[in-house]
């Protein structure tokens, strides 16, 4: 009894330290008696997982589950599937793969050697190698990298860069961005575009509605409308196809949320509710560090109606003047 006490009170010591870092903005994790300093684990402070983790976790989900690690959303050009199940949205993920490979062969010219801009895992490199093409990926992702290098083959460049700040002395026929434009600046994702795709571009990705405003996690750069424009004022491109698929790409959400609602979120409920009755510390600290995600999760987010109506999905095809 007075050992189980003892190891009691220092486990409170221990969580009470934890809490001490919760406003510093950097997580510290106690593992027997050093501790670990882990700035990736939580963004600002507790409870509340950056995107870029959110990103990582969902492409190691596809990866597990589907075997293709696709980061990017589904491609439903016949609308909502009548079995909605994750089945349903990793095939239409590969459906949006397919997609994209009919556009880039259908980009004027002999195109071999194609950019992948925000390459993610490596799951559209290697379908498009496997079709023939010449592939090198740039991605600010180190993990997701690591995943890409993984299952590409050997020699493929992969290389931990952003867009911005990519330099290489090779050009390539074509640059793709599958889902990755919205995250760069215009001006600078078109000049580097200008510098290194010599047939031209493809964009299969999300612009904010003119009009509409966005909330704090919005990470879409630009409108539509402003991509035009800034595209007509560098006047290296020339736009020769421009296709709203928003809708082809809704059901992904409807899909996300069913899922959440009516299969995870009740699951994280039961299990939070038994945690906290059976081993009342450990529900402490799981929700110390993970209470706020547990919460988006449980949460109804109406993300299938508010993404069409502040976004719209462009599939963009481009060829150099």
């Amino acid at each position: 009894m007075e050992c189980e006490l003892r190891d009691s009170c220092a486990q409170h010591t221990r969580l009470r330290k934890l809490a001490s870092f919760k406003n510093s903005g950097v997580c510290f994790i106690q593992l027997r008696d050093k501790w670990f300093r882990s700035d990736s684990c939580v963004k600002a402070q507790f409870g509340i997982i950056s995107k870029p983790v959110e990103l990582e976790g969902a492409a190691l989900a596809s990866e597990v589950v589907f075997g293709h690690g696709y980061a990017h959303y589904g491609y439903f050009p016949d609308g909502l599937p009548e079995v909605v199940s994750l089945q349903a949205l990793g095939a239409a993920q590969h459906a949006y793969f397919e997609k994209l490979l009919e556009t880039i062969r259908a980009v004027p010219g002999e195109v071999s050697r194609i950019l992948d801009v925000g390459s993610g895992t490596g799951a559209n490199a290697k379908n498009l190698i496997g079709a023939g093409f010449d592939v090198t990926c740039v991605s600010p992702s180190a993990q997701m990298n690591e995943m890409a290098r993984s299952k590409l083959p050997e020699g493929t460049q992969v290389i931990d860069a952003r867009f911005e700040d990519f330099a290489t002395n090779h050009r390539f026929d074509l640059c793709i961005f599958a889902e990755s434009f919205h995250y760069i600046e215009l001006e600078p994702a078109l000049a580097q575009a200008a510098k290194y795709a010599e047939k031209g571009v493809v964009i299969f990705d999300y612009f904010r509605r003119g009009g509409v405003g966005t909330d704090q996690n919005d990470t879409t750069r630009t409108t539509h409308t402003s991509f035009l424009e800034a595209v007509v004022r560098q006047g290296q491109f020339e736009v020769l196809h421009d296709e709203d698929v928003t809708d082809a790409i809704t059901p992904t959400f409807v899909i996300y949320e069913y899922l959440k609602n009516e299969k995870v979120a009740p699951f994280l409920e039961r299990y939070r509710a038994t945690l906290s009755q059976n081993h009342p510390l450990r529900a402490w600290m799981l929700e110390l560090l993970l209470g706020r995600s547990m919460d988006k999760l449980t949460r109804k987010s109406g993300r299938s109606t508010t993404f069409a109506r502040a976004h719209e999905y462009r599939l963009i095809v481009m060829r150099r003047k």
